[in-house]
Parts: structure tokens; C-alpha cells; sequence
């Protein structure tokens, strides 16, 4: 365990050092401040370098080199004094995030194709047609791009199991630490994640269904930990007019949010208002462009992968010699559907009339899953009563619902709740949209308290949110006790993986292929997960290019 905490903590001091350069090339200025927000700018630079260097190199080749300079980068800005942080608490915060994930079993979807996403980026450059071999390769996650940077492995130990946890660490942090002032922005980001924390002690399973998945290099912890981080920079912009460091932070927290889940895309709403509202702001500044050819890239490598710009979008795919066949991309995402469609029980499922082509799935969908999905039904009471409690304040006050709302408050609530529509009408299982489905009620919560002038009750330096909050993951922390054993500390990794199930099905162009039943994990030859009659792999100039005959019929 102490290897996972004690890893996390070195990369957290890279990623600060490449925040610092970026941060000190787009502003070049004789003194820069690097505070635990600008964390957003060294996570994007190292993707950028993952993603760019991916097109030459396999990553495993480049990773001592990335991680050094990092490392170098930031002894010399801490040697200048531009760190705004308190590394012990920083420390404290890593260990008990990490403590939790230590505990956390796999989750289904990891060992199916995560693993083997990160397999292929750690030890291939890039490949194309590789959701040829398995449709889920097809997942192009710059999540998965940074976590494969910088996964330090050796023997037994991975860090990639334990990077989503430094995450947490690093958004608990902001919403902890010491501030002169307290603002609303900073009270979304407390009640956000004092809701995540809260509600996953309560669960009896666990850790909760959400936090169980800590501990696995999954992205749907992390697409909701950066949607927490669109609407607190959101608020930070608007509270702090001609700081265009909040609007560069903003961009890079949807961007990071939209290229781990798709579906966050239209949160993109709200840049076009904040780029009306602040028209001085300098678009092509070094952090945007770079930003542009990041985004570039992700959407080429996305496109080597399967065919598709924006996968598993079929209408964004093409006809190429290694696009995966559309059909199979299409059969992919309805599936998808019809399972959440009919969750928990799946009844009903293979009925295309009841679960695809129609809503005759939502009555069954309201009674077994709404009414058994504790989080749903706890954001739909905090909303209901934040309404009870603007009725009660307009008739005190005698006001109207104009001055509760202004027009930045109903722009993030439009987009809020047309992603939950969207996700609601699609595929409407929680993961999918636990960014959302938690800021919401969150967000009610605070434009009431907006309304209430609740700030006026908030002391300068004010330490009573940061000791809740480290009540909270102290009790969270506590639901793994029984767990834990001395000996733990020294453990190395509690992820280990058995690939005795895993049957040889042939050779295609001398290369052994392998089937995995769906648990190919971290297996290092080639794995899939459903077998096809014949693969074939070419070549264009010096990449390879997978090929396989489809399973669907024409």
C-alpha cells in the first residue's frame, strides 16, 4: 500500500512540474504561482505528449524520460517558491484516497478492455483498426493516454490501478484548503463531493456503487470528478471577472471532462458564455493552441482505432481499409442500451419493440431501477425540497423567480438537464451520467443558499467545511478497517490477475491470438473477447493495421 501512496505522490509532484511549465510558457511572466487548480494544466500537457509521442513511440519506451523531466521541472520551480500548497496535507489526502482504493476489488469492465486499452498504449504505438480485434478498443479516452504515461510498474506493482484515486485526492484538496474567503463556487465543489463521500459510507455495499469502482483504471469516477471541476471554474470565472486564468482552467476541465465521456459534450454551452461575457479574453493563447492540437490528435488517434472521429458515434464514422464494420458499432451501442433500458433485471431485453424501437421501458425502468437506485432517488428529494424552499422564500420575501435565477445559473442548469435528458432517453444507467445526476441537487442547493445570502455566515478562513470533509473520508476510510493487516503496508498490489482461463484460438500472420472470455485483463499477447473467423494484419508505412472478418450478417 505504501508503494501505491508513495507513487501517487511522486507523480502528483511531476504532474505539478509540467503545470508549472506550461502555466510559465503561457504567461511569461518573471513570477508565477502554481496553486492545486493549475494541477489542470500539467494533466493536459502530459496528455498531450501521450497522445502526440503515442504516434512514433510505445509509451513504456518514453515513460522514465516523461516522469524525470517532470520530476526535474519541479525541483526547480519548488527552489523558486511557486507552489501555493501544503504537500503534508497533500500527503495525508493521497493516503487516505489510496487507502480506500487498496481495498476495492476489479470491477467487470476494467479486466474486459480498460486493462487492454492501456496495454496497447504502454507497449504499441498506435495501431489501426485495433476495434477490428474487440469493438471496445475503440474507446479513445485521453484518460486512459495519461494514466499509461505514467503507470509505474515493476515486479508485481502497477500504479495504473491507483492513479483515479490521486484525482480525488487533488479535488478534495481544493475543496479543503485554506481560503481567506469562502465563495459559492467553493461551496458547489464542498457539497459535490461531500455528497459523493457521504453517500458511499452510507451505502451497505462497501464502498457504494460508485467508489467501489476506485481502484481501477475505469473513467467513469474520473468523467464526474472533471464535471465537478466544469462548474466550480464556471463559478470561479463569473466571481472573478479579467481573471483569465479561470477561464483557460474552465476550458481545460471540459475538455478533459468531454474526451473521457463523450456525452458531457453539451457542457460546451457554457464557453460560448463565458466567451460573450468576457470578449477581452485572448483565445489563441499558447494554452488554447496547444489545447487544439491535443484535441487533434485525440480525434486522428481516434480515428486510426476504429474508422470513427468520435467513437462510438457511427454517423462520425468512415469507410476505410480498417474501419471496424458500422453495423458492429451500431449492434454496440444499441445493446448498450437496451441493457441499461432494462436494468436490473433485464427483462425484456432481447424484445427490440419493448427495449429499442419504442418507451414502453420506462415504466419497468421507473419501478425496478429508480426505485432501487439510492442516488437517484436522493437527488430527486434534495430537488423537490430546494423547490419547497424557493417557494417558501419567494412568498416570504415576496419576490419573484427572477431573483433567484440569473441568466448563468439557467444556462448551467439547461445543460445540465439536457444531458440527464439525453442520457435518460439513450442509455439511462447512473454511471453514465454521475457527473450530472450529482451536481444537479448540488446546484439547487446552492443557488437556494445564493438566494438566502448564505455566504454573510461564512467566516474569513472559515476551517469548519475542511473539517467535515476530513470527517468524511476519515469514515469512509473506516469502512475498509476490518480489511486491513500490518503486513498490508509493505503489500505491493492487491490486484492480481489469473490467465489460466485464457485459450489459444490461432495464428494470423505469425501472430498468436488469444481468446479471453471477456477477462483478458492485462494479458500481453493478442487478446479478444469475442472470436471471429479470420484475422489478418497488414501494414501502412511502418504501423499496423488489424483486420477481421464481421460477425454480423449483411
Amino acid at each position: 500500500m505504501l508503494l501505491a501512496v508513495f507513487s501517487n505522490y511522486l507523480i502528483l509532484l511531476v504532474i505539478l512540474g509540467y503545470s508549472f511549465l506550461l502555466k510559465k510558457i503561457t504567461y511569461n511572466k518573471d513570477k508565477i504561482i502554481i496553486e492545486n487548480i493549475d494541477i489542470l494544466y500539467g494533466l493536459s500537457f502530459i496528455i498531450f505528449i501521450s497522445l502526440f509521442f503515442n504516434f512514433f513511440f510505445s509509451l513504456v519506451s518514453i515513460k522514465i524520460i516523461v516522469i524525470g523531466i517532470g520530476l526535474f521541472i519541479f525541483l526547480y520551480a519548488l527552489s523558486n517558491k511557486v507552489f501555493k500548497l501544503n504537500f503534508f496535507t497533500y500527503f495525508f489526502i493521497i493516503f487516505l484516497t489510496t487507502y480506500i482504493a487498496f481495498y476495492n476489488g476489479a470491477n467487470i469492465d476494467s479486466p474486459m478492455y480498460h486493462l487492454q486499452i492501456l496495454n496497447w498504449l504502454s507497449n504499441h504505438k498506435i495501431s489501426f483498426g485495433l476495434s477490428n480485434l474487440e469493438i471496445r478498443l475503440g474507446f479513445n479516452s485521453t484518460w486512459h493516454s495519461l494514466v499509461a504515461l505514467l503507470d509505474i510498474n515493476f515486479f508485481q506493482f502497477s500504479l495504473k490501478y491507483y492513479l483515479s484515486s490521486l484525482i480525488l485526492a487533488f479535488i478534495i484538496y481544493e475543496s479543503v484548503r485554506a481560503k481567506i474567503k469562502i465563495y459559492y463556487s467553493d461551496l458547489f465543489l464542498f457539497l459535490a463531493i461531500s455528497y459523493l463521500i457521504f453517500y458511499s459510507f452510507l451505502h451497505p455495499y462497501l464502498n457504494g456503487v460508485i467508489l467501489n469502482h476506485l481502484g481501477n483504471p475505469e473513467r467513469d469516477i474520473i468523467g464526474m470528478l472533471f464535471f465537478f471541476l466544469i462548474i466550480f471554474l464556471f463559478f470561479k470565472v463569473l466571481e472573478n471577472k479579467d481573471n483569465y486564468n479561470y477561464i483557460n482552467l474552465l476550458i481545460l476541465s471540459i475538455f478533459l471532462s468531454v474526451t473521457s465521456r463523450l456525452t458531457m459534450a453539451p457542457m460546451l454551452i457554457l464557453l460560448f458564455f463565458v466567451f460573450y461575457k468576457n470578449r477581452k479574453y485572448k483565445i489563441l493563447n499558447l494554452t488554447n493552441i496547444l489545447l487544439f492540437i491535443t484535441s487533434t490528435l485525440w480525434i486522428l488517434r481516434s480515428f486510426f482505432l476504429s474508422g470513427c472521429l468520435f467513437f462510438p458515434f457511427s454517423q462520425s464514422c468512415f469507410k476505410t481499409s480498417w474501419a471496424v464494420n458500422v453495423k458492429e458499432v451500431v449492434f454496440f451501442v444499441e445493446e448498450a442500451m437496451r441493457i441499461s433500458r432494462t436494468l436490473p433485471t433485464r427483462n425484456g431485453v432481447n424484445d427490440l419493440n419493448f427495449s429499442l424501437n419504442s418507451f414502453d421501458w420506462i415504466p419497468q425502468w421507473i419501478n425496478d431501477y429508480y426505485f432501487s437506485a439510492a442516488l437517484l432517488q436522493i437527488g430527486s428529494i434534495l430537488m423537490i425540497l430546494s423547490f419547497v424552499f424557493f417557494l417558501l422564500v419567494m412568498l416570504i420575501k415576496k419576490n419573484s423567480y427572477k431573483s433567484f435565477f440569473n441568466i448563468a445559473d439557467l444556462c448551467l442548469i439547461f445543460c445540465l438537464i439536457l444531458i440527464i435528458f439525453l442520457w435518460f432517453i439513450s442509455a439511462p444507467e447512473t454511471r453514465y451520467a454521475l457527473g450530472p445526476i450529482i451536481s444537479l441537487p448540488c446546484l439547487f442547493i446552492v443557488i437556494l443558499l445564493k438566494s438566502l445570502n448564505f455566504i454573510k455566515f461564512i467566516k474569513h478562513k472559515d476551517i469548519r467545511p475542511s473539517l467535515i470533509m476530513g470527517i468524511l473520508c476519515i469514515l469512509l476510510a473506516s469502512k475498509s478497517f476490518d480489511n486491513f493487516q500490518i503486513k498490508d503496508l509493505l503489500l505491493d498490489n492487491k490486484n492480481k490477475h489469473n490467465y489460466s482461463h485464457i485459450v489459444k484460438i490461432g495464428k494470423f500472420n505469425q501472430q498468436n491470438f488469444y481468446w479471453g472470455n471477456f477477462l483478458c485483463a492485462d494479458f500481453k499477447n493478442i487478446c479478444v473477447n469475442t472470436i471471429k473467423e479470420n484475422y489478418k494484419i497488414d501494414r501502412i508505412l511502418n504501423y499496423n493495421v488489424y483486420k477481421s472478418d464481421t460477425w454480423i450478417k449483411e
